[in-house]
């Protein structure tokens, strides 16, 4: 097994392995928190406008996501795992737009299979790729400057057999990366430090794995764990 890591918006091809798109703070911890409380499944969209449009064909749909780490304007909750956590997202599903993490996964078409994930479901997603056995992992530090998207990518490549950092690491990197800094000062009521220490935090073997496919439009679903149900 090759393990590549890359960062940023663009995913290499990796038409005969699995790309896992990485995005710790926060778009795939909130989409594992919402998995985790029941939700069906995740249309992940470019942009605000797609999202609108969207919800006119899925009108039972939950606008979630964020421009420049705030909620947007006429959404229903922000890209916070601590607000979907406090939301009943039973069999309902979600349309989310996010700056990096969903960005980079609508343009990682290119490869066998397509995963999301985030260092809460790090154990478990390498355990789904180690039963698979895959000619090449390449693994989407998404954040294009952050450190802890990269730190996840080096614990999950550890986690596959390569050179890796600890777990602990990871979450102290993940505490002090740049984007992190803004939800821990308080200046902003929609920006929690309950979102970091979700972000932070270790689910397991027994998380949830989350896969993505593109067609009739792109979605993410759980493809091995518990959930809530």
């Amino acid at each position: 097994m090759e393990i590549k890591i890359a960062q940023g918006h663009n995913p290499p091809h990796n038409i005969h392995g699995i790309t896992v798109v990485i995005d710790v703070i926060r778009a795939f911890t909130t989409s594992h928190e919402a998995f985790l409380g029941g939700a069906s499944h995740i249309y992940p969209v470019a942009t605000a406008e797609d999202a609108f449009q969207l919800r006119e064909t899925y009108r039972d749909g939950l606008l979630v996501g964020e421009i420049q780490a705030l909620p947007i304007d006429g959404f229903d909750h922000g890209n916070s795992p601590w607000e979907i956590r406090h939301t009943d997202v039973r069999d309902r599903y979600l349309i989310m737009r996010t700056t990096n993490g969903v960005t980079a996964t609508l343009r990682a078409r290119d490869s066998q299979q397509v995963l999301v994930g985030a260092l809460v479901n790090a154990r478990a997603t390498a355990r789904y790729i180690r039963e698979r056995n895959p000619e090449t992992v390449v693994l989407v530090a998404s954040h294009p400057t952050g450190d802890e998207d990269v730190a996840c990518a080096e614990y999950l490549r550890g986690l596959l057999g390569g050179e890796g950092i600890s777990l602990d690491q990871a979450r102290e990197r993940t505490r002090n990366a740049f984007a992190a800094k803004k939800f821990l000062d308080g200046r902003h009521p929609r920006l929690r430090p309950q979102d970091i220490d979700m972000a932070a935090s270790d689910g397991g073997e027994d998380a949830l794995v989350m896969g993505v496919t593109f067609d009739p439009v792109p979605r993410i679903d759980v493809v091995r764990g518990q959930g809530a149900g």
